[in-house]
C-alpha cells in the first residue's frame, strides 16, 4: 500500500467527546474503540452503486461530497468505514470542517484517527479534531 497522502484527525484520548456523551440516551453513546485507520478517500454512493473509486473518479467524487453524499475510506482488505466529524454538538450545527478536508483529499490514500463504531456490521469512524476554531 502506498505512503498516505494526509494524516487526518487527532487521536483522541477517549473514545467520545463530552458533546457526544451529552447527546447519548442515558449518557450512555455505542461502544468506541480509539484506532487509526489507512485507506482511500471515497465517495460511498458511487462505489456501492457503481464501483468506482480511485484517482479516475475523483472529480467525480468530490461533486458528489460537495452535494452532501456520504463519505467513506476504503481500505486495502475491501473494508468501508463511512466518515464523520465525531464532536456530536458542533457536527450538528455545522461547525465542523472534516468534509472539506475529506473533499480535498477524495481518491488518495490517507491515514484517519478517530473512535470506530460498528452496529450490526456497519462500521463507521468519528474523526476528532475538526471542530471550527471560534
Amino acid at each position: 500500500q502506498e505512503k498516505p497522502a494526509a494524516n487526518l484527525g487527532e487521536k483522541p484520548g477517549a473514545p467520545w467527546s463530552a458533546t457526544t456523551i451529552e447527546a447519548a440516551v442515558k449518557g450512555k453513546p455505542n461502544v468506541g474503540k480509539i484506532l487509526d485507520v489507512t485507506g482511500e478517500v471515497i465517495d460511498c454512493t458511487c462505489y456501492w452503486q457503481l464501483g468506482k473509486h480511485g484517482t479516475a473518479h475523483r472529480d467525480c467524487g468530490q461533486k458528489c461530497a460537495r452535494n452532501g453524499e456520504p463519505l467513506g475510506l476504503l481500505t486495502s482488505d475491501g473494508t468501508v468505514y463511512l466518515l464523520m466529524a465525531e464532536e456530536h454538538h458542533p457536527r450538528r450545527d455545522g461547525q465542523t470542517t472534516l468534509r472539506e478536508a475529506l473533499i480535498e483529499q477524495m481518491a488518495r490514500i490517507v491515514t484517519v484517527s478517530g473512535t470506530e463504531s460498528t452496529v450490526n456490521r456497519q462500521k463507521a469512524i468519528f474523526v476528532t479534531g475538526f471542530v471550527k476554531p471560534n
